[in-house]
């Protein structure tokens, strides 16, 4: 926990706490039931037992004012409360409980107090931004996040999914997302309904409301949700799509409050110097949070011609360099960190990426980020710079 941030007593669950909503203290409340969050406690906290109870509004999406190479217009869309800036981070602790421990920790509740020294800030911009894109930056993007299936499908893991998060045993989650993207990839006239028809359970199945999760089975339950979406949304089928559009609130609400139980947003540098495990999970968080937010952003441009997510998807940070996300083993690990440079990639600013590193450095979630923000011809450019031949079309 901060250090300088007083303690208070909480009596809201955890995400209506981070969402500032109203909270009956049920055990799970209303509000978690009807999203399909996690509703947790701070140990301690008095808790009602459920029962019947009204169901308060959707959370509210969060957002930041950080200005990218994107193209930007303002509008007088109302702005949400600035909660993407949070800086209490319990990635250590979530560790434990990622490998094994099914009891809620202290150190990973964030405390109530923390949310509210919000209520002061008062905010400065009362605009939000507006991200716009070229054809042909969507149509790079799409490409990318379509992929996704194809690979995990292939290798059991993307650009954002290790496995070895996950050894011995993967979550039925992840378990579901294999077997989606197996089916979906093979999908043809002849099968498409019955595939679908297969999607669909696993989806309800995965959107069913969880008294509690663990960060491990939180982020596996994100991880798969994404496959899905991308299946769903960037698919010709009219009815999937629509069923994936009514759910992109809980899609959000679940990426907001991984980001906000591990402070993923806000941590200050890369945690590779503590060892391959605790990287690998790290990262996978915080491209996790990335992707979801980037899907969700490209779908929206596509729909609607601009998305609102872009301080969203600036305020994360990630580590660019493609041996360390590839290594196949702590051994691996050590040995790439010794013979390659690493990149701390802090809130999407490329300049050292850029000007230090090489087109071999960069994996599958930074060319996606180099497109995302310099463009197509921008990341063309960098590779001629780099006596790079191989040209993204």
């Amino acid at each position: 926990m901060m250090a300088d941030t007083p303690r208070t007593r909480q009596k809201s669950c955890i995400p209506c706490a981070a969402s500032k909503r109203k909270c009956d203290q049920g055990s799970p409340c209303a509000r978690c039931v009807s999203k399909s969050m996690a509703c947790e406690y701070k140990p301690g906290c008095r808790r009602l037992k459920s029962g019947v109870r009204g169901v308060s509004s959707p959370p509210e999406v969060i957002l930041s004012d950080t200005t990218t190479d994107l193209e930007f217009h303002t509008t007088n869309l109302p702005r949400t409360s600035p909660l993407a800036t949070i800086t209490d981070s319990a990635l250590s602790v979530s560790l434990l409980n990622a490998n094994g421990n099914s009891n809620p920790s202290p150190d990973t509740i964030v405390d109530e107090s923390f949310f509210m020294a919000f209520d002061n800030r008062g905010l400065a911009n009362t605009y939000l931004e507006v991200g716009v894109m070229d054809r042909e930056r969507i149509r790079y993007c799409v490409r990318c996040l379509k992929s996704y299936p194809l690979s995990l499908a292939h290798t059991g893991r993307t650009a954002f999914i290790h496995p070895q998060n996950y050894h011995p045993t993967m979550p039925k989650a992840l378990r579901d997302a294999i077997s989606a993207s197996s089916l979906y990839i093979n999908k043809n006239e002849l099968n498409e309904t019955m595939i679908w028809e297969i999607i669909t359970t696993q989806v309800t199945r995965l959107t069913e409301p969880r008294p509690y999760w663990t960060v491990a089975e939180h982020l596996a339950c994100v991880q798969a949700f994404i496959i899905f979406q991308i299946i769903r949304l960037f698919d010709g089928d009219i009815k999937q799509r629509s069923d994936a559009e009514q759910q992109e609130e809980l899609l959000t609400s679940w990426t907001d409050s991984l980001a906000a139980r591990t402070g993923i947003a806000s941590s200050p540098s890369s945690s590779i110097d503590r060892g391959w495990e605790t990287w690998i999970f790290e990262e996978a968080i915080r491209r996790t949070i990335l992707v979801s937010r980037t899907a969700q952003s490209m779908f929206a441009i596509q729909r609607q011609g601009f998305c609102t997510m872009v301080g969203a998807v600036t305020e994360i940070s990630i580590t660019a360099q493609c041996r360390l996300w590839a290594a196949p083993s702590a051994v691996h690990f050590v040995k790439a960190c010794k013979e390659t440079r690493r990149f701390w990639v802090e809130k999407m600013d490329l300049d050292e990426l850029m000007e230090k590193g090489t087109v071999e450095d960069l994996d599958e979630i930074a060319w996606l980020m180099l497109v995302t923000y310099k463009g197509v011809d921008g990341a063309n450019g960098w590779i001629l710079s780099k006596g790079g031949s191989t040209l993204i079309d």
